[in-house]
């Protein structure tokens, strides 16, 4: 175990160590130029290739931009739905008619589901009908949010 006692001799020769190491000192013009040629070597320089992440960054954001954007959805023509869709009638608006007409890309999509279904939508229905299914065509946004129905049956 260290006592005290036995750090004082310790303690003195570090003392002496750092008498002798204050009386030493290198020359003045040594110094400056030593720090001089430090400050050259390590002075700020463009690396080599300082135009790559620029390049690399430009390039990502048109790539990003090129995917995100891709090919624009084609509107559903009225001569290319069936002739029985066609005769159906107007779709029902679930949305409101601003947020529909705005929309980019709608997609249609022939459904099946339960008759009571309408009745959600506010549309009457007969209770004993209620669990018949019902033919329709959906109107959704490129999101896949449902914006209006058409009933064909």
């Amino acid at each position: 175990m260290n006592t005290p006692e036995s750090l004082e001799p310790l303690d003195q020769r570090l003392a002496e160590l750092r008498a002798a190491l204050q009386s030493v000192k290198a020359p003045a013009a040594l110094d400056d130029a030593l720090a001089a040629r430090f400050r050259r070597q390590h002075a700020m320089r463009r690396p080599a290739l300082w135009w790559m992440p620029p390049l690399a960054l430009a390039a990502a954001v048109a790539l990003v931009t090129w995917m995100v954007r891709g090919p624009m959805p084609r509107p559903v023509l009225p001569e290319a739905l069936p002739t029985a869709a066609a005769d159906a009638g107007p779709f029902l608006a679930l949305k409101p008619l601003e947020r529909i007409a705005l929309e980019p890309g709608t997609t249609v999509v022939a459904t099946e589901f339960p008759r009571a279904l309408l009745a959600d939508w506010g549309l009457p229905v007969s209770p004993e009908r209620a669990g018949e299914p019902v033919r329709a065509e959906m109107l959704y946004s490129a999101d896949g949010e449902a914006l209006a129905v058409r009933l064909l049956n």
